[in-house]
This record gives structure tokens, sequence and C-alpha cells, in this order.
């Protein structure tokens, strides 16, 4: 696509002088890069995404849209509890496959607020570790929201063709109680970025918890996809995800 061509050719010098993010913000603006090369398609739906166009914008802010008609993906939410449209189901967003809440654990503020954790010396860095973002169409992030990931009983299927659930019920915080499940063809990978994580910041989790993930990684392994995502974020990073490609 032309637009795509033009885009690598404006972005190249910024491309070549990479260094890691130091916020979430900055991870960001080096994500949406890094996606146009390992290919925009949103991670959990593998819905395309495009730049969004002037009159798009005006619609609802984001520089992302999502072709959802391509993928089956179908809003679960097109009006918000307020009564307006959900500008969240034409919007890439950049998710976490590793909450924050989650990454507090490791820096001993998952009881302190956001703003509060961003004080504490190498929070920032973490939140915006390349290895633990994904493009995720904006309802599914928010309805994920601090959620951990989980096997849930039936195929409900709220999002239309997109293979993903989200569980919000049980005991906790409304926004992190429950579960979310992804498609079987990701889990690994998803597990791989969690050790990663644990493993970089000292993560806090059950070992019920991390034993589940073991078992998605043996039966999602490795594949070429993965290995070429990881070394075009790896080059932006300056290092690897050992369980990915090992030391």
């Amino acid at each position: 696509m032309r637009w795509l061509l033009m885009l690598a050719l404006v972005l190249l010098p910024s491309i070549a002088q990479a260094e890691p993010p130091t916020s979430f913000d900055s991870a960001k603006d080096a994500a949406v890069v890094l996606w146009w090369e390992i290919g925009p398609v949103s991670f959990y739906c593998q819905c395309p995404y495009r730049p969004a166009t002037v009159e798009e914008k005006m619609i609802r802010s984001g520089n992302l849209w999502v072709v959802g008609s391509v993928c089956g993906y179908r809003a679960k939410d097109l009006i918000t509890s307020s009564g307006k449209p959900n500008a969240r189901t034409t919007r890439i967003e950049w998710e976490h496959v590793v909450p924050a809440d989650w990454i507090a654990t490791g820096f001993g503020c998952q009881d302190m607020t956001r703003s509060e954790c961003r004080t504490i010396d190498g929070f920032e860095p973490a939140e915006g570790d390349l290895f633990n973002l994904v493009p995720a169409i904006g309802e599914l992030n928010g309805d994920r929201n601090a959620r951990l990931y989980g096997d849930i009983p039936g195929e409900p299927r709220a999002y239309g063709a997109c293979d993903f659930e989200v569980d919000a019920t049980g005991d906790g915080p409304a926004h992190s109680r429950g579960m979310a499940e992804p498609m079987p063809s990701i889990r690994g990978d998803l597990a791989r970025v969690w050790f990663y994580m644990i493993d970089r910041y000292n993560l806090v989790l059950s070992e019920d918890f991390k034993a589940m993930l073991q078992a998605w990684s043996v039966l999602d392994p490795i594949d070429k996809a993965e290995r070429e995502r990881h070394a075009v974020i790896a080059a932006e990073m300056g290092w690897n995800n050992p369980f990915v490609v090992g030391e």
C-alpha cells in the first residue's frame, strides 16, 4: 500500500536512532511504528487496521481505524452507558498483555495510584516495555481491563467472530475481577510475554496462574510469526525476551 511505504520512509530516520521507551506514552508512539513492520493487525481478533481519515477522526479520537468487517468483529456495545456512540469499537489501542496493576506488584505499589507508581524508579520503563504491548480493538482493551487470562466455560462470542471472551463476575475490584480468554493460537505468545515480565520485573503472581501459562506455552509453541515479531521489538528494545529466543 502506498501509504505504508510513505509512512516507512518518513519514519526511517527515527527508527535508526531508536532507544527503549522510558514511559507508556513514548512506548505507544514507538509501537505504532513497529507494528507497521510487524503487520497492522489487532492481536486478539486479527483485524486489520489503518490510519484514520480526517473524517473518521471527526467521528472519534484516535489515529488508527479498525476494519472490523473484514475479520468478523462485531461490537458488543455500540452505545456507551451515557448514550453516546462507543468510540472504542473502531479504534486501535495499545494493550498491556500484563496490565499495569500487575506490573505494580514488582515495585511494591499495587495499593497505590498509577501516578504514585510512576514516581518509583523503574516503573515507567516497565509500563512502557514494548514486549508487553500489542494492538487491540479499544472495546476489548476496555472490557479486559486488568483481568488475568483464564479459561472461561463455553463460547459466548460477544464480539462476533472474534474468539475473545470476558467474564467480569467474581470477587474483587470491578476492573480486575473475573478473567479474559484469548483464542488458542496466541495463548503461548501471551504466556511467554508474561514469563518475560515476571522474570524481568519480579512480578508477584500465584503458582496456579503461572502453571496455566506454562500449559498454554506448551500447547501453543513458538512459531515463525512470533520469532519475526520478537526480532522487530528486540531491535528497538536492545535485548531479547529469553522465553522466545533464549539468552
